[in-house]
């Protein structure tokens, strides 16, 4: 258990990467544990853009608040938040393997829930769960040996617009670098002892 746990114990938010490409198969399995994320009610409200291009990552730190590990970093991956998941939620519902009862459950369930969001809440709901994906994306580098950090100092209105993003239907939530750690040990990480977080009732 302690050898699984590194993936956990030893990941951080680096800032120093190496200037070298991340191996493709690798950049692809981490956005392929991103796109199995779990999400409320299946909705999946995200999508990933992939930066490695370095006159973009150059531009990109610019509406990142000029953080150096923005441009320094191997690949940048951008979250978009969906609000359009309205739209299509009925459809992917009757993908599932449910009986019609089941389904017209669930849309006499959720479909109000869904439809009484207006766009800020719709925005707060899908930012849920795109630090949901974040998350999968942090972790999952972890396991490959690929350092990360998360973003969330940018511009958001110069950022929808780079991306020329129809923010009615997606907004740009999040920002992920990726590369090899440059440093040359990991900083030891401070967190609450386990008893001072957890309790068992």
């Amino acid at each position: 258990m302690k050898k699984e746990l590194e993936i956990f114990s030893t990941r951080y938010a680096c800032r120093n990467f190496k200037n070298e490409r991340l191996k493709q198969e690798e950049l692809k399995s981490i956005l392929e544990i991103a796109r199995l994320s779990p999400s409320s009610l299946g909705l999946e409200p995200w999508k990933f853009l992939v930066i490695e291009d370095a006159k973009k990552k150059e531009e990109l730190h610019l509406i990142c608040n000029q953080q150096d590990h923005v441009k320094n970093c191997a690949a940048l991956i951008i979250i978009l938040s969906r609000l359009d998941f309205l739209d299509y939620f009925e459809e992917k519902l009757r993908k599932r393997d449910m009986s019609e009862a089941e389904i017209q459950k669930r849309l006499d369930t959720y479909m109000p829930f869904l439809q009484a969001l207006n766009h800020e809440q719709k925005i707060a709901y899908a930012r849920e769960q795109a630090h949901i994906a974040l998350a999968s994306i942090l972790y999952g580098a972890n396991m490959f040996n690929i350092a990360s950090c998360a973003i969330g100092g940018f511009d958001k209105d110069k950022l929808n617009s780079y991306f020329s993003l129809d923010t009615k239907k997606e907004i740009a939530s999040l920002v992920i670098a990726l590369g090899y750690c440059n440093d040359q040990q990991i900083p030891q990480k401070q967190r609450f002892a386990f008893d001072e977080v957890v309790k068992f009732i």
